[in-house]
């Protein structure tokens, strides 16, 4: 047998049999990779050498303008609740998520591992780093392959923020130059924190606060070790060492980047071993990019406003931090109300709800419900805000209002409860209202005409002062009526502006549309003594703690006397009024507290409403379904499938708010009189 003839190592020893292969390339690799290696050191070292010179002076004027460096990346927008700290949704395009964090808020693990990795030398080199650049080539010779980087992480930055990554000589020189003068310009704590909010990690995470936050849900300062070197280890290879596809090759990179600050003497190697050994793995510990919204119809009303005021390029990128008016416990106790009430009558076919809660002495929205079950038949739409619904009987607030305002009638009013018929001077139809039980009552008080819900009554007091009075009246409180029209391929169109004598006497009865934010907007007028302030959503937008919008307090417009307010809540609130259709005590009343409410339901139980007021809240409830077609089953009335949520909500939310019983005072200018027993309350002149 012929003599193997083993390869041999410098001092003699004999090497692997299968070495002859990594000898082979390490005599390639060795005089290749050091030439590119000094090729780098004479492009970087002539220009330091000629930075004062005429000819660099000319190449200069080519390069990209530093003050690139000062504006901001797009970031992602983010919606609080009324606290500025409930995160209620996270707003970013597709595919990128990004949060400007100070390098103060980062904590120092991921900065330390990043230097430590990327360029440890960072604090003593003047951009660029000749000898980090002799380091990593013979990091890399030893190794085989590429473990450390001879960029800088101001070389990095330029490349990420102002040069690109084109692989071109040109490039590389202006890499190089734009490094010096960035040197020159911005401190080295600068340099660090501009480079972190922009180096990319991943799985949508640009910058570290957003890589905390997608793989870890931490803030970056709350990273361990094991987490931030895990992290570190990313800026290289995104991909190739993606921790969620390749988990081996992302453990084997940890591991230098523990090894790294090793070295560097940030941490100990038992320190390092520990965070090794740390289960960081997916998915019990490590997560993929999430955007979990809270109070979703909410979110979209809201974020409708703000793309409407500032364009979807700012709202989406532009790091906006937006406070808003919802009041997250009062949210919880109203989807809650709302979702628990549906599952409980869905032996009703009634499938959806929705609720808006005001809060009337400043117009603040301080709970919406979209839907009792987004996931549910027409859960995808805010229905509280959209489409305009028959609201029934809660419409006559505005008829009765209107009939108290033109002094035509007092509260006590005898309004005659008797079989009725209205024909049309114009067109001839006959229009015929039955009472919802179906009986007459006689002649009663109309403020118990109002109470007790008649029909009849009310479009006999809606004809006698005008069906325009009462459209206007409406339309004065913020609840414009909605006609319905078709175009031309007869798709639906809504208009609130018609002509006031198109609308008819069903007025008073939900013959015309309304939302129940505007429902909602319309009692608060009463809980504001006639004050008409509108209902907003958004309390204040800042950016890089800046504030540039904070809504102004809305001191409101006196749209109706305070008399006549005043009469109307001593109407809805009296719970006599109510007793012989509701019965006393009923779910229409508040245990210990004043309350003014109405309830509504629409022909063939299509909807269902409760609107209802204190002094601090008001709350305007439907339900129903989102077809009007699919009706509920019979006696399936307001008070049987609204009441029971609004008055949950209602009773739960003055608690939580810590509001006792309240009512309101009694304006100056009423005159007096017992009636019938009872106290009532006349505008001068009508007594």
């Amino acid at each position: 047998m012929d003599r193997i003839d083993w390869p041999r190592r410098r001092n003699g020893h004999r090497r692997r049999a299968s070495t002859p292969k990594v000898v082979r390339r390490a005599k390639l690799l060795r005089p290749t990779g050091w030439f590119l290696r000094v090729l780098v050191l004479i492009l970087v070292a002539i220009p330091a050498l000629i930075l004062t010179s005429p000819g660099y002076l000319a190449f200069a004027d080519r390069m990209p303008d530093m003050q690139g460096l000062n504006q901001s990346i797009p970031a992602d927008t983010i919606i609080y609740a009324s606290d500025g700290t409930t995160v209620l949704a996270d707003l970013h395009g597709p595919g990128y998520q990004h949060y400007e964090e100070p390098l103060a808020s980062m904590g120092t693990m991921l900065p330390n591992a990043i230097i430590a990795i990327e360029d440890r030398n960072f604090y003593s080199e003047p951009g660029v780093d000749p000898s980090g650049v002799a380091r990593a080539a013979l990091v890399d010779w030893r190794a085989h392959g590429t473990v450390e980087g001879a960029s800088t992480i101001t070389q990095q930055l330029v490349k990420l923020r102002l040069i690109g990554s084109q692989p071109t000589l040109d490039r590389k020189v202006r890499e190089a130059l734009m490094s010096f003068e960035v040197e020159r310009t911005y401190s080295k704590q600068q340099i660090l924190e501009k480079y972190l909010n922009s180096a990319f990690f991943g799985n949508s995470a640009w910058g570290a606060s957003a890589a905390a936050k997608i793989y870890f849900h931490k803030d970056t300062k709350d990273l361990d070790l094991a987490q931030a070197s895990m992290l570190a280890g990313l800026v290289r290879g995104p991909t190739v060492y993606n921790p969620l596809i390749n988990w081996q090759s992302a453990k084997a990179r940890q591991l230098q980047v523990l090894n790294s600050m090793v070295r560097t003497g940030s941490i100990t190697g038992t320190g390092a071993a520990t965070a090794y050994a740390e289960d960081i793995s997916p998915p019990e510990h490590m997560f993929t990019p999430t955007n979990q919204i809270l109070d979703a119809g909410f979110v979209r009303y809201v974020t409708a406003q703000l793309v409407n005021q500032f364009g979807s390029q700012i709202i989406y990128g532009g790091g906006l931090k937006v406070v808003t008016t919802v009041n997250q416990s009062l949210q919880h106790l109203a989807q809650n109300a709302i979702t628990n009430n549906i599952i409980q009558l869905s032996y009703r076919h009634v499938s959806q709800g929705a609720l808006v809660a005001l809060d009337p002495t400043t117009g603040a929205i301080v709970a919406m419900v979209s839907s009792a079950n987004p996931n549910g038949n027409g859960g995808q739409y805010n229905l509280a805000v959209w489409p305009p619904r028959n609201p029934g009987s809660s419409m006559k607030i505005y008829t009765y209002t209107a009939a108290i305002a033109s002094k035509k009638y007092t509260m006590v009013s005898r309004i005659p409860d008797g079989r009725f018929t209205y024909r049309d001077p114009v067109s001839g139809e006959a229009y015929t209202p039955r009472n919802y039980d179906g009986r007459y009552h006689g002649t009663l008080q109309l403020q118990q005409c109002m109470g007790n819900s008649l029909n009849i009554p009310a479009v006999k007091v809606e004809l006698g002062i005008g069906v325009s009075s009462v459209v206007g009246m409406a339309r004065t409180m913020g609840a414009p009526p909605y006609q319905l029209h078709y175009d031309a391929q007869g798709n639906p169109n809504y208009t609130a502006d018609d002509p006031l004598n198109t609308y008819g006497p069903s007025l008073t009865l939900g013959g015309y549309g309304e939302t129940p934010l505007q429902m909602a907007t319309g009692a608060s007028v009463l809980a504001a003594q006639g004050i008409l302030r509108q209902p907003y959503a958004i309390e204040n937008i800042s950016r890089n703690g800046t504030l540039f919008y904070q809504h102004k307090k809305d001191d409101g417009v006196q749209v109706l006397d305070p008399k006549v307010a005043f009469i109307m809540e001593q109407i809805m609130s009296n719970d006599n009024n109510r007793a012989m259709i509701f019965g006393r005590h009923s779910l229409l009343t508040l245990p210990n507290r004043h309350v003014g409410v109405k309830t509504g339901t629409s022909d063939s139980f299509a909807d269902a409403w409760t609107v209802g007021y204190t002094p601090h809240l008001v709350a305007a409830v439907w339900t129903g379904n989102p077809d009007w077609r699919q009706k509920m089953t019979k006696d399936s009335d307001s008070y049987v499938v609204a009441a029971p949520a609004w008055h949950t909500f209602m009773q739960n939310a003055l608690d939580d708010l810590r509001v006792g019983d309240e009512w309101f005072s009694e304006p100056a200018g009423l005159t007096h009189k017992t009636v019938g027993g009872q106290p009532a309350w006349f505008l001068p002149g009508t007594s």
